[in-house]
């Protein structure tokens, strides 16, 4: 394809199809079909929903193409995911990883390497094309809801070499990652999903913090960078990042020499719905400098007649503006450059995928179980009672209410997906190492009466889970209540981020996954009783406690 020749040849309506990145539910294939077919667009945002396994991933992507191949230019099509570790797609099957923060803990880029070397290869092998992440976030704010585990850590220098080492194993194995939230979503509080966050942190500060990762992500060859629907006080009060030419023109191009595609975060999230028309916000979303538009997050409310008509309706009301000139030409023009460039550098193609065993495979569940060990840390051991003998008896609480897992497999395939608690995992884990093991739940808690003597175990979770919080409301009585109980006896395992020892304060020991996905789970129950050394250190500091790494 020659570039400049296509975009010669190009009507509006093929142009600014080429500029939206849709979604669908389920296996809705139909939306898919009209939107792809009949209004040429270029991209498509896929969740777990979509492709709950690889066989499904193939099938839907291989679908997908064919779309394109029957428009007239047979572009073909940007295939998303995220894919990052802590979110995931093929969950059921896929060795997605512990996640960023456990990656983090490790200490050791190559872990970064390694992990994201695994994705690209299995995302690449169905037909999804472009992993969107890692997030180079610095998650500076411990109350931070929606990034959280998403992050490498909390130190500028470990996260940006983190983010270039994943960038570069997704790159060197078949994908193209996306650096993700710029210019930083690590000092918010308000998830993104829910309204529109403010950072008020001043300029030195963000550019000393969070811009350092993307900086290193753009030298080590990023492609793709995707905006922040947050106000950043600082560098544009007026407008939020996915909407500033300052930030997106002047920071990003400018400043950083960024030169590869702008995609959105999804427009449809509530930071952007309930302060913007949608029509007015992606008019002035193609004017800052955004490439690609993404509208993923019609999940949470999801009517299938309502949101075709909905999308088709902001299409031709973008083809009206370029029509007018609103969006200039050489925006226009800059716009689909920049998308084409990346599907044709990129690699992109239409043709068929075969069948694969990639996804899943011994090699790489071996390499995400080697990584998830290292990552495990024991924060407090004050009485020195780590490793635990696995002869003696082991009492297993745990504190999260069954009812409050249903969510983890209710957010319309955006997040986690993650069918089994890590909870489960561990203590399957835990009783085929153990000889005497005895489960608590935390329904039958403080009813159960624990044994004056043995190890009492109380396993904690947390999830990253887009628009809700995971309901952990119970977890600090549990653990506060055993730990009056039986004092010493009690090792804290965190399922993970450490945030939480800031309430545990006299807790004397606390081993933390710093993560949530079975791979940690297993290294975790492995690390209490001495089968690994678990030498993770954290990386994120907890306010007003000694993490003793």
């Amino acid at each position: 394809m020659n570039i400049e020749s296509t975009i010669a040849s190009m009507s509006s309506e093929e142009k600014v199809g080429q500029l939206f990145m849709l979604a669908f539910a389920g296996d809705q294939l139909d939306e898919a079909r009209i939107l792809m077919e009949q209004h040429l667009v270029g991209g498509a945002y896929i969740s777990d929903e979509n492709v709950p396994t690889a066989a499904a991933a193939r099938k839907l992507c291989n679908r997908l193409q064919s779309f394109a191949v029957n428009t007239r230019l047979g572009i073909p099509l940007l295939l998303g995911v995220d894919q990052e570790g802590t979110w995931s797609v093929m969950t059921a099957e896929s060795a997605m990883g512990p996640g960023n923060m456990a990656l983090g803990a490790t200490g050791d880029p190559q872990c970064a390497y390694d992990m994201y070397s695994v994705i690209a290869r299995e995302t690449s092998a169905v037909g999804l094309n472009v992993v969107l992440g890692p997030a180079a976030d610095c998650n500076s704010n411990p109350h931070n809801s929606i990034i959280g585990m998403r992050s490498f850590g909390e130190a500028p220098e470990q996260v940006a070499t983190m983010t270039a080492a994943a960038l570069r194993g997704l790159h060197e194995n078949g994908a193209v990652g996306a650096l993700k939230h710029f210019p930083g979503h690590g000092d918010t509080r308000l998830d993104s999903h829910r309204g529109l966050p403010t950072v008020e942190r001043p300029r030195d500060e963000l550019m000393r913090i969070d811009l350092g990762p993307f900086a290193a992500g753009i030298e080590a060859g990023a492609k793709i960078v995707m905006t922040s629907h947050i106000i950043y006080s600082a560098l544009d009060p007026a407008r939020p990042a996915t909407l500033s030419p300052i930030i997106l023109g002047d920071l990003l191009r400018g400043e950083l020499g960024f030169d590869g595609m702008i995609v959105s975060d999804s427009m449809n999230m509530h930071s952007m719905k309930r302060n913007y028309d949608p029509i007015d916000a992606a008019i002035q979303a193609f004017q800052a400098g955004v490439d690609l538009m993404m509208l993923a997050e019609e999940h949470y409310d999801h009517d299938a007649g309502q949101y075709l008509d909905n999308q088709r309706a902001l299409i031709r009301a973008i083809i009206r503006a370029v029509d007018a000139e609103a969006i200039s030409p050489e925006r226009v023009n800059d716009a689909v450059r920049r998308v084409l460039r990346l599907k044709l550098e990129g690699g992109f193609s239409s043709a068929p995928r075969p069948a694969t065993s990639e996804v899943g495979s011994q090699e790489n569940r071996a390499i995400e179980l080697k990584v998830a060990r290292r990552a495990v840390s024991v924060l407090r051991d004050r009485n020195a009672r780590l490793p635990l003998d696995p002869a003696a008896p082991i009492t297993l609480v745990n504190t999260t209410r069954r009812s409050a897992y249903d969510v983890l497999t209710k957010t319309r395939g955006i997040g986690p997906n993650q069918a089994t608690p890590a909870f489960d995992v561990f203590a399957d884990a835990l009783g085929a190492l153990c000889a005497d093991l005895t489960v608590v739940d935390a329904e039958h808690f403080p009813r159960a009466s624990l044994p004056t003597t043995g190890t009492i175990v109380a396993v904690t979770e947390n999830y990253t889970l887009p628009g809700m919080d995971f309901d952990g409301a119970l977890q600090a009585e549990i653990v506060r209540a055993l730990h009056e109980a039986a004092g010493e006896r009690l090792i804290v395992v965190a399922l993970r981020d450490p945030y939480e020892l800031s309430s545990f304060p006299d807790i004397d020991a606390y081993v933390c996954s710093f993560s949530f996905r079975p791979c940690a789970a297993h290294a975790a129950a492995e690390a209490l009783l001495g089968h690994i050394e678990p030498g993770g250190r954290s990386p994120v500091s907890v306010p007003g406690v000694d993490l003793n790494v």
